[in-house]
C-alpha cells in the first residue's frame, strides 16, 4: 500500500498525536546524547540545531501553504459543479415530456451520488465504484439528450442543453481531480524526518550555549577571586 495512502486512512488528530509523541521522544534522545556528551567535555556550540529548525520552519510553512491552496480550489471546484448542476436542471425544465421528468430522475439520482462523494475517502473501494454510477448517469442523460436533438424537440434549447451538460460533465472532473491532488509523498516524508531532525537537534544542542555561559561565568568569577586573593 502506498504511503500516502496510509496516511490518508488516518484521522488527523491522531497523525498530530503519533508526531508530537516522535518529536518528543526525539527530543529525549537529543538530551540523553547531550549528557554523555557533557561528561566526555564535548561541550561544543553549533548552528547545526537552527539550521535544521529553520529548515523544518521553511518546509512546514510550504506544506501547509500547498495544502491551503488545494483545499481551496477544492472547494471551488465543488461549487462550480453545484452551479452547473443547478444552471442543467433549470435549463432541462423547460423540455417536454418525457424527457423532462427523465433527465429530472436521472439528475436527482446524480445528485445524491455527488453528495456521497463527499463522504468517502478518495482512496476507499468504494469511491471507484460511487465513480463509476456517476459516468453511468452521465451517459444516461446524454442518451436522452441524443434523443431530443434527433427528433428535433425544443430546437431552441439545444445550445443550452449542451452548454449546461458540458459544464456539468466538466466540473465533475475537475472535483474529482481536485480531491485526487493530495500533497506529494516526498513532501509528507521530508515533513517527518526533519521534524524528527529538528527535535533531536533541539535537545542536543539546546542547553549548549547555556551551560557555555555558565561554565565562562564561574571561570571568570574564580579569577577575580584569586586577584582579589593576590591583592590582599
Amino acid at each position: 500500500m502506498p504511503f500516502m495512502s496510509m496516511i490518508l486512512q488516518v484521522d488527523a488528530w491522531k497523525l498530530g498525536l503519533i508526531f508530537f509523541v516522535l518529536m518528543l521522544a526525539a527530543g529525549w534522545a537529543g538530551t540523553r546524547v547531550r549528557a554523555i556528551a557533557v561528561k566526555k567535555q564535548q561541550n561544543e556550540n553549533t548552528r547545526i540545531a537552527d539550521a535544521s529548525i529553520a529548515l523544518f520552519a521553511l518546509l512546514l510553512a510550504f506544506s501547509f501553504s500547498g495544502a491551503a491552496e488545494r483545499y481551496e480550489n477544492r472547494k471551488e471546484y465543488l461549487l462550480d459543479e453545484a452551479i452547473a448542476i443547478g444552471d442543467f436542471a433549470a435549463t432541462t425544465s423547460m423540455l417536454e415530456n418525457p424527457e423532462r421528468d427523465q433527465i429530472r430522475q436521472e439528475l436527482v439520482g446524480y445528485v445524491k451520488e455527488r453528495l456521497a462523494f463527499g463522504k468517502v475517502r478518495i482512496e476507499a473501494p468504494e469511491m471507484q465504484a460511487l465513480t463509476a454510477r456517476s459516468r453511468e448517469r452521465q451517459e444516461h442523460i446524454q442518451s436522452i439528450l441524443h434523443r431530443v436533438f434527433a427528433e428535433k424537440k425544443s430546437s431552441t434549447l439545444h445550445t443550452p442543453l449542451m452548454n449546461g451538460f458540458n459544464g456539468m460533465t466538466m466540473t465533475h472532473d475537475k472535483a474529482l481531480y481536485g480531491s485526487r491532488n493530495q500533497i506529494s509523498d516526498t513532501i509528507i516524508v521530508l515533513l517527518i524526518t526533519f521534524g524528527l531532525i529538528s527535535a533531536f537537534m533541539t535537545g542536543r544542542f539546546g542547553g549548549s550555549s547555556d551551560e557555555s555561559s555558565l561554565t565562562s561565568s564561574i571561570v571568570r568569577r574564580q579569577r577575580q577571586w584569586h586577584r582579589f586573593e593576590v591583592v590582599i
